[in-house]
């Protein structure tokens, strides 16, 4: 008879997998349904653009040679090829997470199984679904696989997977920052062999090149692929944001005074107090990359309703969220954690189900537009037009569309040359003002299957 592999040893064991792909799926798969869309930055990055000009443009942004590897593979089978990766990416980063929680001797299965599943369906970073953001997605997904790979074996090949797919990962600068969770975490579960009277040889040499990675690259992108000048605004920390961003590591400062406060007098630490501090550690590392760095309003973190591709800033977000929220859940009701959780992940279910209608909406509008332009606009020979939408309220997440998104829609339609899209009527005698109307709400135009999108075209008229 075969004798089975130690539990701890396999993996995925306890992880709820019915209940995670119902409520992920029904979260996040919308953009599944109309999976070739194009949307906000990938009108300037991907439309008609050579194969090569993504990596052009990330190399003067100052990320590594390797951030365009996959996407532009991928973008050459087709579009719908980076809407399943995304899809399946940030699933399985659950997967990865789930596995590294299990590591942690604090949070038991239970938590450990309600931790993923708030984490795979978290209302953040509804930005993923822009083709643009996948290099963000592939980051995401080697930050946890690396993260899984150094805490589940103590093997030198585990830990090198580890290393190289942290180092892949850094191309998303903010995951530098993030990296202090994953050294932690090896320190806390090495304690023994590193500050022993005879520290063990291979795990002080693995902790140094552990330590060392997220300054490696540092060190070889200032020597090969530093931003250019017009770019270095984009990395740039700023003094009083970072004071700002620090307020959001004040709850884990507070809590971890207190444990070493507690442990100090004798006292034993309930694995719930260590669980809270870990989360109030995971969100402050997770929001400071952005807000130190001025990409991110502070304020607009939760509560901004029409956040739109600025939810991209909120990558990190999810565990930081998820690991505070069950553990304040356990903490203060354990015995109807079960039901206050089930509540809490309908409401997620509910504004992501939302947001995902408002995705599906702004992809049928898109092409709505393509094809009365066509029509409409046939005959028109407008050097430049002006467009001005009022069916904003059908737009992902209430926001509105770039010139460049307009432009390439018009493009789309069949305006050669690519038009010029302005704000407002100039002095130009041969500009068209376009206005988008409708008169359907948002749930009306997803349920009757009718956005009743319409033009009204007329002569420019400067003011």
């Amino acid at each position: 008879m075969k004798v089975s592999e130690p539990a701890n040893r396999r993996f995925f064991v306890g992880f709820p997998w019915l209940t995670a792909v119902f409520t992920y799926t029904i979260s996040w798969g919308w953009p599944l349904i109309r999976p070739n869309t194009l949307y906000w930055d990938d009108w300037a990055y991907i439309f008609n653009q050579p194969k090569s000009y993504a990596s052009e443009i990330f190399s003067k942004t100052g990320l590594p040679p390797w951030r365009s590897l996959i996407d532009q593979e991928l973008l050459v089978v087709g579009y719908w090829t980076i809407r399943w990766m995304t899809f399946i990416m940030f699933f399985m980063a659950g997967l990865f997470l789930f596995e590294i929680l299990k590591k942690i001797p604090f949070i038991s299965l239970m938590q450990s199984q309600s931790v993923v599943l708030l984490f795979l369906i978290v209302p953040l970073n509804h930005a993923r679904i822009a083709l643009v953001m996948f290099g963000y997605t592939t980051s995401y997904f080697l930050f946890f696989l690396a993260w899984m790979f150094l805490v589940k074996h103590s093997s030198w090949a585990s830990f090198l997977s580890a290393c190289l797919c942290f180092m892949w990962s850094f191309m998303t600068h903010s995951f530098l920052i993030f990296s202090v969770l994953p050294i932690l975490h090896f320190v806390y579960l090495r304690r023994e062999q590193l500050f022993s009277k005879k520290p063990n040889t291979k795990t002080l040499a693995q902790f140094c090149v552990l330590l060392g990675s997220p300054m490696l690259y540092y060190v070889l992108r200032s020597m090969y692929w530093p931003p250019d000048a017009e770019y270095l605004w984009y990395h740039t920390i700023y003094l009083r944001a970072v004071f700002v961003s620090a307020v959001y590591l004040l709850p884990f400062i507070v809590s971890a005074i207190g444990v070493v406060l507690w442990v100090s007098r004798g006292k034993r630490v309930t694995p719930k107090a260590l669980m809270i501090t870990s989360g109030f550690l995971a969100f402050g590392t997770g929001v400071f990359p952005y807000i130190s760095s001025g990409n991110l309003d502070s304020r607009m973190i939760f509560f901004f309703w029409e956040l739109g591709w600025t939810t991209r800033h909120q990558l990190m977000m999810p565990l930081g969220a998820s690991v505070i929220g069950v553990a304040i859940v356990y903490l203060i009701l354990e015995n109807k954690s079960r039901l206050i959780l089930g509540l809490v992940s309908a409401l997620m279910i509910s504004l992501n189900v939302f947001w995902g209608i408002g995705s599906y909406v702004d992809s049928v509008k898109r092409d709505e537009i393509v094809e009365l332009v066509s029509h409409e606009l046939a005959s028109d020979e407008s050097s430049s037009f002006v467009v001005v939408d009022e069916t904003q309220h059908l737009n992902f997440r209430g926001g509105s569309y770039r010139r460049y998104e307009f432009a390439g829609l018009f493009s789309k339609a069949g305006k050669a040359p690519i038009p010029v899209i302005k704000d407002e009527c100039g002095d130009e005698s041969d500009q068209t003002e376009v206005i988008i109307k409708s008169d359907k709400g948002l749930l009306e135009a997803f349920f009757s299957l009718d956005l009743g999108l319409s033009l009204e075209i007329r002569p420019c008229k400067s003011s």
